[in-house]
């Protein structure tokens, strides 16, 4: 950092939290780790169906307009 002073910086105080904080932090963030990721996965496959398909219904290989919604 050219305009930090490095001796200032390293008298910063760090607050560390304890295991016990740790541990709920983790039992909060981690389900909500597993959903994004979940939810990426998931965006994966459906950008990649939506890839093959769009351009069938643009060309009209596939046709929809009997389907009932």
């Amino acid at each position: 950092m050219p305009r930090g002073d490095k001796q200032q910086i390293m008298s910063y105080p760090v607050v560390l939290p304890s295991d016990e904080e740790l541990g709920e932090f983790n039992d909060l963030a981690l389900p909500i780790l597993t959903q994004i990721h979940s939810n990426r996965c998931e965006n994966k496959r459906l950008s990649v169906a939506r890839d093959a398909l769009l351009p069938k219904l643009m060309s009209g290989e596939i046709d929809v307009s009997d389907i009932q919604l």
